[in-house]
């Protein structure tokens, strides 16, 4: 059976949580086996026209420092919403970070990630903790349009910056702080970036029999640092639709990350499921 593309989500809301691979993790992954790890838009006119290049540069800056971010997620089906929190500190210039996601809606459903050495270590808690897991960082994919791979939020800023006909919306407050508002539209490359296989040939269908690409909207706002402190990106496409909203902050704050001990660690192997996108 065909899995759920990224326009077709109904089944994904419906679907329980397991537990990692040996009670924990099968149903966030599937395993193979045991080892080490390695080693290793629309908006309001402007006069600057299109300020697509205003949006790369903060992007860049932002990815050479470190921040707090917390996201929210809403997918919903017309009949079913859906949410998502994820939180966590992130060094973008030393890409580390830890992060933990949550359903509440789904019995408080769990999961917890590390990135660190260009590994993702992730485990499920329920009730207690369950053993780590991990897989390339570089490998993981997307199951869900405007998902990150296992909530990256790096890739949630690289594809906010593919944003075109980007426009200035005016000044407002985030973070306390005054931040420029921009809004663009991400493209059908945009929108399908480090999709898997099938979703991908979902996305294309889509596309193709549209014509033309689905809008989705991305916004980001800029403080006066040249920072993103918060982004925002949105499509609806028939009763589905999705809302996925980024805040950094607290930037240049300390990070560190240690990888779990390699004794015992299950290679993972990414499977579609809403706790990792």
């Amino acid at each position: 059976m065909r899995r759920p593309g990224p326009f077709r989500r109904s089944r994904v809301l419906t679907g329980t949580v397991g537990l990692l691979c040996a009670a924990a993790l099968a149903g966030l992954v599937g395993c193979s086996g045991e080892s080490d790890p390695p080693s290793d838009g629309a908006g309001k006119a402007s006069p600057e026209g299109d300020l697509a290049g205003t949006v790369v540069e903060a992007v860049a800056v932002t990815r050479r420092t470190s921040a707090r971010f917390d996201q929210e997620i809403t997918l919903s089906d017309g009949e079913q919403t859906q949410l998502l929190f994820i939180k966590g500190d992130f060094d973008m210039a030393g890409d580390m970070g830890r992060l933990t996601v949550e359903i509440p809606e789904i019995g408080g459903a769990r999961a917890e990630e590390l990135f660190v050495a260009g590994k993702v270590y992730l485990r499920a808690v329920k009730e207690t903790a369950g053993p780590w897991g991990y897989f390339d960082r570089n490998k993981s994919e997307v199951h869900m349009a405007l998902r990150a791979p296992m909530n990256d939020p790096e890739h949630t800023l690289f594809q906010v910056g593919m944003a075109k006909n980007v426009y200035y919306q005016g000044v407002e407050t985030m973070n306390g702080a005054p931040a420029k508002h921009y809004r663009g539209m991400l493209d059908h490359a945009a929108v399908s970036l480090r999709l898997g296989e099938s979703e991908r040939e979902d996305a294309n269908r889509e596309r193709a029999a549209r014509g033309e690409d689905v809008p989705v909207y991305a916004d980001v706002w800029i403080d006066e640092e040249g920072r993103v402190v918060q982004t925002r990106t949105a499509f609806g496409f028939g009763a589905n639709t999705t809302t996925v909203t980024t805040v950094f902050s607290d930037f240049g704050k300390p990070v560190k990350v240690t990888a779990p001990p390699a004794a015992g660690l299950a290679t993972l192997s990414p499977v579609p499921h809403i706790l990792t996108g």
